[in-house]
């Protein structure tokens, strides 16, 4: 493991003593949604790989490079027009190096189009344009996602799977709020001759009032939130068959308060599977069904935990017979390789580390593609493992490492970044890893720029059990005899990882901007985030925000045992989980923060969804001190500091009530707390809007907190 010591100044250290002039930093260059960066910052190469083969297809401003040769999209929009057809949308696939498929949204049609002599290969008609599209491995057949129905299209027009829609019933959509690794509602058989998808029943969920205020008397636009302890929704798993038109449901136990998740294909197309999970998700089984009948055919295997079980990862088929799964059976994600026919697992990859991706197989060599953070937890390296447990890197240099692999997996492009390098897109050979071409490099997005002082620390938990990672940056003109405020910057949740090898530690831009402003901003991934095990990660059931807080204290008190840091000024900012850390930062070390600012916070976890909720806190019903203790809508008459609360008003993921809650127990409390409200804004501020959230931001800590 790579150790940083608190004494250790970062690999990286950019400072503003250069020998031209540097020029500074705007919210407009460094907050997605700005002008200058914001398709430069920190974006690897764009493109894809040709279906069946090794060939990516590199997609640049002006154009498409397959090969030696470019295709341009004037080109392909003269060869449309050229046969009668509607301009070009996007590229859905290529089939081959000379054949692309694209939709035209104008037409509701796909197109295959050969580019070399500019002739229609084929065409997939009636696909409507409003619907979410998965084009078949065939390139005949796209399935068509348009709610709440589901079609699929081929050249001769398209076929409506589903039976009766509406009222609460929606066909092809992700299901159970994108959780378990969901993210889509359509899965395309290998030959490309069935489709399985998702039913998903949301009547008996209450419906959820979200006002739209675009309409000149405003309206309602409500959704289906499913909170904690109340009713759940309820999925089928469908099979649509291309040939006969034929649907038929998967023969499973009843969708009340279950999940169906991690779908696949069997190769042979005789087979889907299911990992099915209870709704207290502490039990999960993998079940075999036969895609003829939907009859269960077997339940493959059973994995369980006093805490949670939440498989975010298909099976990966490397035979008709043998399949590679994630599980965290021994503390880490690690890969097991299962036999249908023998029933019989093999671990292949052990250690105190963790798989973090898993992208595929070479049936043919018997190798199994994976990121994972085995050099270290800052890190991510791309692995091949065979079937035999032998296990190769496949990247190298110290940073972050992700991939994408060809259909046939001869190659691979490595998108690498690291403290000193932005992004260094390469295509590399399977074999060993070895470059084959420099896709895109960029070494320093903001060359010519005054940058900040970045340094890591590293910090024991509060339970002295493991290394906790920090980010520290410093202004540009850093002096140490000085003092400075400083905001923390904090999320903590499941599944994240704020500080890692990666450009800049991981920093986005506009703490870089802050810091600029004279602050000192900071960041530190506690217990309960991801990819470190699961005594590391578990240890938040049923009392989300607790061990998070103790964490996050250690990381305060070393702040505070720094000598130019004004311990009188310590601020907090946070979004999200970020948002409620920030809160119960607040409320609970209520002498340590002078100003906060919370955006789109969980204020009680009791109006948060079930399927989330549920896996770290269980019910309300059997978690009752559990949602009291950490509720901040209850605890925020403790607030002594100033807080900004910020919300989007059409937030589908931490509804509005949450902050309105907390605000109206505030208003009770005698407490003052600053609000703000983006209006027809979801979860978070995108867009040029964005820049305008963090000029607020800044402001509030220019005005609270510096002074």
């Amino acid at each position: 493991m790579n150790k940083i010591t608190t004494a250790s100044i970062a690999a990286l250290l950019l400072t503003a003593a250069t020998v031209w002039a540097q020029k500074p930093l705007t919210l407009e260059n460094t907050v997605p949604g700005g002008t200058e960066f914001y398709e430069h910052y920190n974006y690897p190469v764009r493109g894809q790989f040709v279906s069946n083969s090794d060939v990516f297809v590199v997609v640049e401003p002006d154009g498409y490079h397959v090969g030696d040769n470019l295709f341009s999209r004037n080109q392909i929009d003269k060869a449309l027009v050229d046969n009668g057809k509607q301009s070009m949308s996007y590229i859905l696939g290529w089939q081959n190096a000379e054949t692309t498929w694209i939709y035209s949204d104008k037409a509701s049609a796909a197109y295959g189009i050969n580019l070399k002599n500019s002739t229609i290969t084929d065409s997939i008609t009636q696909i409507d344009n409003e619907g979410d599209i998965d084009l078949a491995p065939d390139f005949r057949h796209a399935a068509v996602s348009v709610n709440p129905d589901l079609f699929v299209a081929g050249n001769t027009g398209n076929h409506k799977v589903n039976e009766q829609a509406g009222d609460g019933i929606v066909f092809g959509q992700s299901v159970h709020r994108n959780e378990f690794g969901i993210e889509k509602g359509t899965f395309w058989s290998e030959s490309g001759k069935r489709l399985a998808f998702y039913r998903m029943d949301e009547s008996m969920v209450g419906e959820y009032p979200v006002v739209d205020i675009t309409a000149r008397e405003a309206a309602l636009a409500p959704i289906r939130y499913p909170m904690a302890g109340e009713t759940s929704h309820e999925v089928k798993v469908g099979i649509y068959n291309v040939e006969n038109h034929d649907t038929l449901y998967l023969k499973t136990a009843s969708p009340v308060n279950r999940y169906f998740t991690n779908i696949a294909w069997s190769p042979d197309d005789q087979f889907l599977f299911v990992a099915e999970i209870n709704r207290e998700q502490n039990h999960m089984w993998l079940n075999q069904y036969n895609a003829a009948d939907g009859s269960l055919v077997n339940t493959l295997f059973e994995e369980t935990s006093p805490e949670w079980v939440e498989p975010c990862f298909a099976p990966l088929f490397v035979s008709n017979s043998q399949f590679v799964w994630i599980s965290e059976r021994d503390g880490f994600k690690h890969l097991y390789l299962f036999n249908i026919k023998t029933l019989k697992t093999k671990q292949l990859t052990r250690g105190n580390w963790c798989v973090t991706e898993l992208y595929g197989c070479n049936r043919e060599s018997g190798e199994v593609f994976f990121q994972a953070n085995a050099e270290g937890y800052l890190t991510r390296d791309i692995y091949k493992v065979n079937l035999k447990g032998k296990m190769t890197r496949l990247s190298s240099g110290y940073g972050v490492h992700s991939a994408w692999f060809s259909p046939k997996y001869g190659r691979f492009v490595d998108n690498f970044s690291a403290p000193n390098y932005a992004i260094l897109s390469t295509l590399c050979d399977t074999r060993t890893g070895a470059v084959i071409d420099t896709l895109k490099s960029v070494r320093n997005t903001y060359e010519g720029y005054t940058l900040p002082i970045i340094k890591t620390v590293s910090l024991k938990s509060a339970d002295g059990r493991f290394d906790l990672c920090g980010r520290l940056i410093l202004p540009s003109d850093f002096d140490s005899t000085k003092t400075y405020p400083v905001i923390d910057y904090m999320y903590g949740g499941p599944h994240s990882q704020l500080v890692d090898a990666s450009w800049l530690y991981g920093a986005s831009t506009w703490k870089m901007y802050f810091a600029q402003q004279g602050y000192i901003v900071f960041t530190m991934d506690n217990r309960g985030t991801e990819s470190r095990g699961v005594e590391y990660e578990h240890c938040i059931h049923r009392r989300l925000g607790t061990c998070e807080m103790e964490d996050q204290m250690v990381g305060i008190n070393y702040l505070r045992s720094l000598p130019y840091v004004d311990t009188t000024r310590i601020g907090i900012h946070g979004w999200s989980y970020g948002g409620f850390m920030t809160i119960s930062m607040m409320t609970n070390h209520n002498t340590v923060f002078k100003a906060g600012v919370a955006g789109g916070p969980v204020c009680d976890w009791r109006l948060y969804e079930i399927m989330y909720g549920e896996r770290y806190m269980d019910m309300p019903q059997e978690n009752p001190d559990g949602y009291a203790r950490n509720c901040v809508a209850d605890s925020i008459g403790n607030l002594r500091g100033r807080l900004l609360v910020i919300h989007g008003d059409i937030d589908p993921v931490v509804v509005w009530q949450n902050s309105l809650r907390l605000l109206q127990n505030a208003v009770e409390a005698d407490v003052l707390v600053d609000y703000a409200v983006y209006p027809q804004h979801e979860h978070n501020v995108i867009g040029h809007d964005r820049v305008h959230l963090f000029k607020r931001i800044l402001q509030y800590f220019d005005d609270f907190l510096k002074n």
